[in-house]
């Protein structure tokens, strides 16, 4: 039995069992193969057999019988025939049935392979067949070995233990070879989940954002975010998008299940969000409209978690409302970590027609919103601890960054660190938005001298928001005034309407003013300084003005560049 246990093993590690298995077709090649190596087996089990009143008592039918059953009625017979004549060369009173057997039974085989369309037969099946088989030799000696109480005597002997010694070798190799095609396809299962996965997380990798940063022309804010998928991929999400100049719109979400279904409805729920996003409809509402989408023909009844939010860019406001998700911490310049107040909401896609309600919180210059899922606080260590809320916290009023990627990065390391080589269970994304302020404003004005007063009210806007001093917006809205009016009143003598670009850039410890226009060329600069000394009715006309600019700036050029007076003036932060 030993023999046919390493027969099997050594079939199974053949192309020609793979292709059996794979119900491709067989080449001729590893047909005359499988007949070499089963028609070797035949003739072994003829050698190995025990005389018995000259007659052997074997396992010869086995090897065809297998031949047959897995390589079709031409393999059988073929192995059937190397048995069947290297028998009939040994002579005695039963070589001829016991040759005409061993044929036959490599027939036979493939008749049940042609029967089963080449699927190999089952345990019971492979068995009762064999069992058969050798009842069939021995009714083949009855009929031909004269004289019959020779046959009969000589069957006595021997029919027991040849159909239990082939119907068990038979039982053996049809034991062996269904472990094997169950392996395979618990192994093709496998691979087909794997390929789900696989494909569960490009779809889910493909629909984020995942160029940063995302936003280079806009220094008010930055914005990081990152999504780890784990082994069985859910349907985590994150979005962010600019709805105009003054509103970024951002989401984070975790959709119920696993696998295909889960992705596929996180990219149904992040295209529905951006589609409802409306600058006149606040974070509540969206979610109110997405949630009834959802909840349509949502027979899978998969849901999702939603924390939406609206942030003001010029003024640092965030407008958010929360379908169930995690609640985001507020991350303060100073260290301080609070939790965003937690609102009502439910899951999207539970229930049509729920209301959602919504909060708002300030952000300062160097504030961060932190908002994750919940594959963050639920991430396990080797003992069984989740690292939750309170870590979570404590990981944050630790974190000493400057960026928006800073905080990501070390939020995720720190929950790797946590978890010490345990398997993730669930997926981890994290997403912080660090709020840094308008650090550069454009002010178009027309070269009409009522808009000078509309310019130094948003100047003095900027100057508020961005925490500068009263006395340097009152030095900046005077230079600008100055200039601008003797650009407005002496620029464009040709008349008609120009447009006159103003620039603040607020650096380190640096404010940059930029005043662009398209008049006639004119360097205040060249200027000669206006004698102080000399009386109002002495001193020559003009001057003053440019003196005043001159001794209120720390630094002032000016360029003719494409046809524009461009002037530059910077001053110090004190």
């Amino acid at each position: 039995m030993s023999v046919v246990i390493v027969l099997a093993y050594v079939l199974t590690r053949t192309r020609a069992y793979i292709a059996i298995m794979t119900k491709n077709e067989i080449t001729i090649k590893q047909q005359l193969g499988m007949i070499l190596i089963f028609g070797i087996f035949s003739i072994y089990g003829t050698l190995s057999g025990i005389d018995v009143m000259g007659a052997i008592a074997n396992i010869r039918d086995l090897g065809p019988a297998i031949a047959g059953l897995i390589g079709g009625p031409w393999v059988g017979i073929g192995a059937g025939l190397i048995g069947g004549i290297h028998r009939y060369t040994l002579g005695g009173p039963t070589y001829i049935p016991c040759s005409i057997s061993t044929v036959l039974a490599g027939l036979i085989g493939g008749l049940i392979y042609q029967y089963r369309k080449g699927k190999f037969a089952s345990i019971t099946c492979a068995v009762v067949f064999m069992a058969l088989m050798e009842a069939l030799h021995m009714g083949l000696t009855l009929v031909i070995v004269k004289p019959f109480s020779q046959a009969l005597l000589i069957i006595q002997n021997v029919s027991l233990p040849m159909i239990i010694t082939n119907t068990l070798g038979m039982g053996i190799f049809a034991f062996i070879i269904h472990n094997l095609m169950k392996e395979q396809e618990t192994q093709h299962t496998k691979e087909l989940i794997e390929g789900e996965l696989s494909a569960a997380r490009e779809i889910q990798m493909s629909i984020v954002p995942k160029i940063f940063p995302p936003f280079p022309e806009r220094p008010q804010f930055d914005i990081f975010a990152v999504l780890e998928s784990a082994k069985e991929v859910g349907g985590d999400l994150y979005d962010f998008f600019l709805l105009d100049e003054d509103h970024l719109y951002f989401t984070i979400g975790d959709v119920s299940g696993k696998g295909v279904p889960a992705s596929l409805f996180m990219a149904v729920t992040k295209t529905l969000i951006k589609a409802k996003a409306d600058i006149n409809l606040g974070p509540d509402e969206i979610l109110y409209r997405v949630n009834n989408e959802l909840c349509e023909d949502n027979d899978s009844g998969m849901f999702v978690t939603e924390f939406l939010g609206i942030l003001t860019i010029s003024t640092g406001e965030v407008i958010f409302s929360n379908g169930g998700h995690n609640t985001p911490y507020l991350l303060r310049k100073n260290g301080e970590v609070k939790a965003l107040p937690k609102i009502p909401g439910m899951a999207l896609g539970v229930m049509e027609d729920v209301k959602y309600v919504c909060a708002s919180i300030k952000l300062s210059a160097g504030d961060s919103l932190v908002m994750y899922t919940d594959g963050v606080t639920e991430a396990m260590n080797p003992d069984g601890e989740f690292l939750g809320e309170q870590r979570l916290e404590n990981i944050l009023r630790q974190f000493d960054g400057k960026t928006a990627k800073d905080e990501v990065n070390y939020i995720l390391n720190n929950t790797r660190q946590f978890v010490n080589g345990a398997s993730q269970s669930d997926d981890i994304t994290i997403m912080v938005i660090k709020y840094l302020k308008q650090k550069q404003v454009e002010y178009r004005v027309k070269n009409k001298l009522e808009e000078i007063p509309i310019l130094a009210a948003d100047v003095e806007d900027f100057a508020a928001a961005n925490n500068l001093p009263a006395q340097l917006n009152f030095q900046v809205n005077l230079c600008l005034d100055e200039l601008l009016t003797n650009t407005i009143s002496y620029g464009f003598p040709e008349g008609g309407e120009h447009e006159i670009l103003v620039t603040i850039d607020l650096q380190e410890k640096m404010l940059v003013i930029t005043i662009q226009d398209d008049g006639m060329a004119f360097n205040p600069l060249k200027q000669s300084k206006p004698d102080l000394s000399l009386g109002i009715d002495e001193r020559a006309v003009g001057g003053l003005g440019i003196h005043l600019v001159r001794n209120l700036m720390d630094k002032i050029e000016y360029r003719r560049e494409a046809g524009k007076n461009i002037l530059v003036m910077e001053k110090q932060i004190k």
